[in-house]
């Protein structure tokens, strides 16, 4: 199945996945949208860097991406980490940008 056809079913319903590029480095997040040559995601942060989990929006170039994994144990983690995330936005009442819930 071509990648863009697969990544726009996976925009639907916002899910979670992993973009692999072509140096090694990975990319875990939601799919917001699919352009025309790019995808735009949203992650809360690094597992790698514990220390520096924050929210963020990539817009990603298609044509850097290798590869996509669209099951792994380590989206539950994500998704509790972007739990996490909403909860201490909710209690602090900051203005963090706007959230898709």
């Amino acid at each position: 199945m071509n990648l863009k056809l697969r990544l726009e079913r996976l925009c639907d319903n916002r899910s979670w996945v992993r973009l692999h590029f072509s140096d090694g480095t990975t990319l875990t997040g939601r799919v917001l949208r699919l352009g025309h040559d790019y995808v735009e995601m949203e992650s809360y942060g690094d597992f790698d860097k514990p220390n520096g989990r924050d929210y963020s929006k990539h817009l990603v170039p298609l044509n850097l991406v290798k590869l996509i994994t669209i099951e792994s144990s380590s989206f539950a983690d994500a998704e509790r980490q972007r739990l996490s995330f909403m909860s201490q936005a909710d209690s602090s009442q900051e203005s963090f940008p706007e959230i898709e819930k």
